[in-house]
């Protein structure tokens, strides 16, 4: 498989996966996490079909992951200082966070031309 397709594979999976991760959070971070990694998978779907401004969005995906993993981190930081007990929010936060990494790899991939 081309290297740019993997890369698009990697974003849109990460954006998915953020997705799943943010949605159903508190009110100002599920926001921002939804409106973060729905514009990575976005990014991802213009990566895997060899636009030709595909670096240029990888460069937006390296930005708008790490801003959505932000809801990630504090959803999983409200978790255990206790102000919200949920065994659901350990879950969700640690899959945004994984879809954050797989983002990330994906970016990282396509916007410095890393070649298999």
């Amino acid at each position: 498989m081309d290297p740019d397709r993997i890369a698009g594979v990697l974003m849109c999976t990460g954006g998915l996966l953020g997705l799943a991760g943010t949605v159903s959070t508190l009110f100002p971070f599920s926001v921002l996490g939804v409106i973060s990694f729905g514009l990575v998978l976005l990014f991802g779907a213009l990566v895997y079909r060899k636009r030709p401004e595909a670096r240029l969005v990888a460069a937006a995906a390296l930005w708008f992951a790490p801003l959505g993993g932000v809801a990630c981190v504090t959803l999983l930081w409200l978790n255990h200082t206790g102000w919200g007990p949920y065994d659901l929010w350990d879950a969700q936060g640690s899959v945004g966070l994984f879809g954050m990494s797989l983002a990330l790899a994906g970016a990282v991939m396509k916007h410095h031309g890393i070649r298999s």
